[in-house]
């Protein structure tokens, strides 16, 4: 074994530079991929900038190349552009993008265009805004989008959502909602806004409406046996059955063998939206002047009235469900904006002021009304019954059994069957009053109407058209068809009696006056005092009451006119 003899002196080694970064590089891609973080030395950094070879006067001022030293077990050299720049004084960097295969020079320099474009001075290349800044601003805050451009529905599909019908990507509602509050129309609203809308038509006879326990109107369809067709099963299915244009009722012709003549009964004037081009339109795009010229051959002032609220109702529901943009404006058709021509009314409600307040008239009209029982069960009732409660016809029909309390001596009014559906009411039972609901509970007694009589009958005023096969139909007697429908045949026939009985072939009477004459009587005896005849009466507003109920007759008026007249005993007849 050799023997070596240690040196004294440390070996001569150069220096491996460890600050110096990497000159700069051209802006091209072969010269960023040849770029690789193990040629580099960081030292105690973990990255370095390596500066382009650019123009100093171009939009590539101040681009630079971040690489990052990363961990030790990466293989891939992480590559960030950079973009150095000026702004108030200060010096700043702004971070571009990785890169990549996807973001590379070409990318990079457009990219270095459009902000340069959007941030500095084109004269004099200063930086007007901080880039950093737009992009914090383009994080926080989002560009809201174009939401003021309708979603161009037209009237028909319109009418369709509105009635129920499901429309392809929207969400379907009950159907025929209140314009400005929450809720339903009633039965009879939903009625009549239909026949504006998709009326005069077959399609008409394939449902009807009633009322449920909240006052909301509900579509019940059914089945025309004399045109064969079945019952729809939704308000699409109905929409399909009979589509715009087909359907529309027209001219009825009978032919007459005994006089040998053909008799022709005239279609209505009117017409619905649906069937017509008007309906084909965009909602949108509706304006007063379409209305105008639509209603212009319809029958009547009142029936241009009602279809300008039809098409209201329409507007305001395509605005609410956002088919209208986000900026509609109000309603170009409220507020009186289409013109309706005045137009002379073609009938005259005689009854407008009539209220019964003669004693013997009241009288007159108990005598006939008993009279008729027998003939017209519960009919004549309804009538006693709507003069001694002041409630409204559609209010009364509605009455069940169990709103009763003979025991309590009150008569419940849900607020489901009243007219303004504010709240429940309950009014006191005189003793006049329970001596006639006593009389209507013995109706049940008659021969063929014992079935008044069953527990799950709950109605007050039972219908006149049962059966023997309802008898065990216990949602037929729950239903609104089991109680009584209406008095159309009673009226004329009481109306004659009364006439015959007084001598008077022009006596007045209608269900209408029989709640004006309550209220009528209820001033007088009250000594005109408006809040106690409104606790029966259940107005919202006194001035409605003094306005549009209380109606004195002329010998009243007088009685009031002589009573002030006793101040002026002074005067007297000039002699001559």
């Amino acid at each position: 074994m050799g023997i070596e003899k240690l040196e004294h002196k440390l070996e001569q080694v150069d220096i491996k530079q460890t600050r110096t970064p990497p000159g700069p590089i051209r802006f091209k891609d072969e010269a960023i991929n040849k770029i690789n973080k193990r040629n580099i030395t960081f030292g105690k950094k973990l990255h370095l900038f390596i500066p382009f070879i650019v123009s100093k006067d171009s939009h590539q001022k101040g681009l630079k190349l971040r690489v990052y030293k990363g961990a030790l077990g990466d293989r891939d050299t992480l590559k960030v552009f950079y973009l150095q720049f000026w702004f108030n004084g200060k010096a700043d960097i702004h971070k571009i993008g990785k890169y990549s295969q996807r973001f590379g020079v070409k990318e990079c320099d457009q990219y270095l265009r459009d902000l340069v474009d959007t941030h500095t001075d084109p004269k004099s290349g200063f930086w007007l805004k901080d880039p950093n800044i737009t992009r914090r601003n383009e994080q926080r805050i989002v560009e809201k989008p174009d939401t003021t451009k309708a979603k161009g529905y037209t009237i028909n599909e319109t009418i369709e959502a509105y009635c129920g019908a499901e429309l392809p990507g929207e969400d379907p509602e009950r159907g025929f909602s209140k314009d400005r509050k929450d809720g339903y129309r009633t039965a009879k609203s939903c009625r009549n806004w239909f026949r504006y809308m998709a009326g005069y038509n077959h399609r008409k006879s394939l449902l009807t409406f009633y009322d449920d326990e909240n006052g909301d109107g509900v579509v019940q369809f059914q089945s025309n046996k004399h045109l064969r067709i079945n019952k729809p099963k939704d308000m699409r299915d109905l929409f399909r059955k009979y589509p715009p244009g087909r359907g529309i009722l027209q001219d009825r012709k009978y032919w007459n063998r005994r006089r040998k003549q053909t008799y022709t009964i005239p279609a209505s004037q009117n017409k619905s939206i649906y069937d017509s081009n008007l309906g084909k339109s965009l909602i949108h795009k509706l304006t007063p002047g379409d209305i105008e010229a639509w209603i212009r051959d319809t029958s009547s002032e009142e029936i241009k009235r009602d279809y300008v609220k039809v098409f209201t109702t329409l507007w305001i529901f395509a605005r609410k469900r956002g088919w209208l943009g986000t900026n509609p404006g109000p309603c170009p058709f409220a507020d009186n904006q289409v013109y309706v021509k005045k137009e002379p009314k073609k009938y005259e409600d005689p009854y407008k002021d009539i209220a019964i307040e003669d004693e013997k008239e009241l009288e007159l009209f108990w005598e006939c009304t008993e009279e008729l029982s027998d003939q017209f069960p519960w009919k004549a009732e309804l009538h006693q019954f709507m003069i001694l409660t002041a409630l409204r016809k559609t209010e009364a029909l509605k009455m069940k059994k169990e709103y009763i309390n003979l025991e309590k001596g009150t008569l419940f009014i849900p607020r489901g069957i009243s007219k303004t559906r504010k709240r429940d009411e309950e009014l006191p039972i005189p003793p006049e009053l329970e001596v006639l609901i006593l009389n209507i509970f013995d109706i049940g007694n008659r021969s063929g109407l014992e079935f008044y009589k069953m527990k799950d009958h709950p109605w007050l005023f039972g219908t006149r058209k049962w059966g023997a096969d309802k008898y065990f139909n216990k949602a037929f007697k729950q239903s609104h068809q089991a109680h009584l429908g209406g008095d159309e045949q009673f009226i004329p026939e009481l109306r004659a009696l009364m006439r015959a009985k007084a001598n008077d072939p022009d006596l007045l009477y209608a269900p209408k006056i029989l709640r004006k004459s309550y209220i009528t009587l209820s001033q007088q005896k009250h000594g005109g005092r408006s809040e106690i005849t409104q606790q029966m009466s259940r107005h919202g507003s006194i001035e409605t009451l003094n306005r549009h109920y209380n109606k004195p007759n002329l010998q009243t008026r007088k009685g009031y006119a002589g009573k002030v007249a006793e101040v002026f005993k002074f005067i007297r007849r000039r002699s001559a």
